[in-house]
């Protein structure tokens, strides 16, 4: 490829710093990107919590300030023994006991009405009966087997409830 010795001078500067001095510029700002934990010192490092975040209401007890662990202190707290169960012992099998059954006594069924009977007089008719007694003409006839609107005086009728 033919090139200028002033552009091949530029493009080889260009990649010059593009594989070698921006690494080197941009490495210290990503060391600790994905780190959430404090600085690893084994020093006092002010009032900040664990996470390195600054706390005010620390400023005045340094009791609370982030104290990174040494490897002394972890070997002195002892591990905690782990829970091994028999097998020799059956297993617990919680007892439930049933809730006493209240039998409710059912209630006696109402006995019905009897029913009452009206007798038919001169100047009846099935609406005037109906309206006497609070019940329809189509009710009435039901009750009483009856088409029409004939009845006949002395002619005893049911009247439903």
């Amino acid at each position: 490829m033919f090139a200028y010795p002033k552009q091949s001078f530029m493009i080889a500067a260009m990649r010059f710093v593009a594989r070698i001095l921006v690494p080197l510029l941009f490495a210290p700002l990503f060391t600790q990107c994905g780190s959430r934990s404090a600085p690893p010192t084994n020093t006092v490092t002010g009032p900040f919590d664990r996470r390195g975040n600054y706390i005010e209401d620390w400023t005045d007890k340094p009791e609370k300030w982030y104290r990174p662990s040494t490897p002394s202190e972890k070997s002195k707290s002892k591990p905690k023994p782990k829970a091994i169960a028999k097998k020799d012992t059956p297993p617990e099998i919680a007892v439930v006991k049933p809730k006493p059954v209240v039998v409710k006594p059912k209630p006696k069924p109402k006995p019905k009405p009897k029913a009452v009977r009206y007798k038919v007089r001169k100047g009846d008719n099935l609406t005037k009966i109906g309206r006497k007694y609070g019940v329809s003409v189509s009710s009435l006839r039901r009750a009483n087997g009856i088409s029409g609107d004939l009845i006949r005086i002395g002619q005893v009728l049911k009247i439903p409830r």
